[in-house]
């Protein structure tokens, strides 16, 4: 980000405030996106610096704002909670990542901003992740809880001016919370956790925060989301538009905003990818690790997107390394690609390993096949000591001593007359004639045998493509960049 780009973002933000009326009513307020470092994100918009409990420059993210660690990080906003009136306060926060929890109990859900203990009063959000409710009160020792939204992001946030009742922000819609005021209690207000609590710390991701008098919610909504939108433009300027369109989709899809590393880890991957003339042959392709959720790695960045067979669960994803499948679940993911969608002399598979196939046997990686007549097109283990390929070929190519390893496992070919294969970093040829293509989907972490999933596989896979062929050389150099990428960003 420039300097001059982030001044003009706050400036409209400011302004816009004004315009709505809102501005004053921001008493402290601080935005924790877009800085280099933490001494930035903790300079407040308005009122009092927060004090700051044990956060380090390596929280901050200048994309997505301050992550807690759920234990014992939160800020002092040092502004106390009876500073604004009874009836006249507001306190919000803009969450690029939602708060996780395996509390078993209302005394200890994280909390967002709020003072008071459990059973005091005003606590803007407490979060209850196992039942998926979002607790929340104003100046009311009843808390009332909204359920279905513990994973909620964006503008959370509370504004009484009744005595009678207040307002809910919550999912770009204001809820009206009929409950009575009580007199506030006198103690500062914190961000991440309760003031006298000392087991509710979150570990959300915040962007942003405000505590003051009553305000209009929806108009802060707004011109938040527009600040956050500046914010990220300014992040990913020069990105490489698909680059953007997949990391939106992929936000969408996990309900969050992405870091600013493995965005950059995105753009570098599809940009190289373009470079090197690989992007066009890869006509379905996912990366399969550096989303947040199994739903985000799901989303393919190229192609149609995989449906995902037998049940895949989240503990089966990890961000960093990829998934892992099961063959006793018979998990696997058809690519909803047919082989045959790719010309019978110009088509490759690849898949990218960061474990490998923990047993004996014969398991398929990715691929399609039929038994007549006998015209595989797959990448596989054979009893775990070898890796075989093959092409659109009834012959396989057999790689001794490569069953156990990572990294990229690719065939390809762009003749009639020989197809090519790429593991543990080396490339092999086999000349082979080709054969008419079966018409069935790829499927990865098992083979389409005629039709009928098998040969299911265990290892943990990153990415995989399907499409025309290509270097596989240059496809490995620029996917073991970007899971080594993703691995240090995660």
């Amino acid at each position: 980000m420039t300097l001059k780009a982030r001044i003009t973002a706050i400036d409209r933000f400011i302004t816009g405030c004004r315009e709505d009326g809102i501005y004053d009513d921001l008493n402290a307020c601080c935005v924790m996106a877009g800085w280099d470092s933490l001494a930035g994100a903790l300079t407040p918009l308005k009122g009092a610096a927060p004090t700051n409990a044990n956060f380090l420059n390596a929280d901050l993210d200048r994309g997505i704002g301050l992550k807690g660690n759920g234990s014992s990080k939160y800020l002092d906003s040092n502004r106390n909670n009876n500073a604004d009136g009874q009836d006249d306060a507001h306190r919000a926060v803009w969450v690029s990542n939602a708060a996780t929890s395996t509390a078993s109990g209302p005394a200890t859900y994280p909390v967002y901003v709020g003072t008071g203990a459990f059973n005091g009063s005003d606590n803007v959000g407490r979060l209850q992740s196992n039942s998926n409710n979002f607790f929340h009160r104003s100046r009311s020792l009843t808390q009332t809880f909204t359920p279905g939204a513990a994973s909620v992001t964006g503008l959370l946030g509370t504004n009484r001016d009744s005595s009678s009742g207040y307002t809910l922000r919550i999912s770009g819609v204001d809820n009206a919370i009929s409950v009575a005021s009580q007199t506030p209690l006198s103690s500062s207000l914190n961000v991440y956790k309760a003031t006298a609590d000392n087991i509710t710390y979150s570990n959300a991701t915040i962007a942003f925060y405000s505590i003051g008098s009553a305000t209009d919610l929806a108009l802060l909504d707004a011109r938040v989301s527009t600040l956050m939108a500046d914010l990220r433009a300014i992040e990913e300027a020069g990105f490489d538009r698909d680059a953007i369109a997949y990391i939106r989709a992929v936000e969408e899809a996990d309900g969050a905003y992405l870091e600013t590393s493995v965005k950059t880890a995105i753009n570098n991957l599809v940009s190289g990818l373009k470079s090197d003339g690989l992007w066009e042959s890869m006509a379905s392709t996912c990366l399969l690790s550096g989303p947040r959720t199994l739903a985000g790695a799901l989303v393919p960045l190229r192609g149609d997107a995989p449906t995902a067979e037998g049940g895949w669960a989240s503990g089966d994803y990890d961000r960093a390394t990829g998934l892992t499948g099961d063959p006793t679940a018979s998990l696997y993911l058809n690519s909803n690609r047919a082989n045959n969608a790719d010309p019978q002399n110009d088509a490759h598979l690849s898949v990218y390993l960061t474990s490998p196939v923990t047993s004996g046997g014969v398991y398929g990686l990715i691929g399609t096949g039929q038994s007549t007549p006998l015209a595989s097109h797959v990448v596989g283990i054979n009893s775990i000591d070898s890796a075989f390929f093959r092409s659109n070929a009834p012959t396989s190519l057999d790689i001794v001593s490569a069953g156990q390893s990572t990294g990229l496992y690719g065939v390809t070919r762009n003749s009639a007359s020989l197809f090519s294969v790429r593991v543990q970093g080396s490339s092999s040829s086999l000349a082979e004639t080709s054969v008419t293509p079966a018409s069935l989907n790829s499927y990865v972490f098992a083979r389409n045998n005629n039709g009928t999933a098998g040969n299911f596989s265990d290892p943990t896979i990153a990415f995989y493509s399907i499409g025309t062929s290509l270097d596989l050389a240059k496809l490995d150099s620029h996917i073991t960049a970007y899971v080594t990428a993703i691995g240090a960003a995660v």
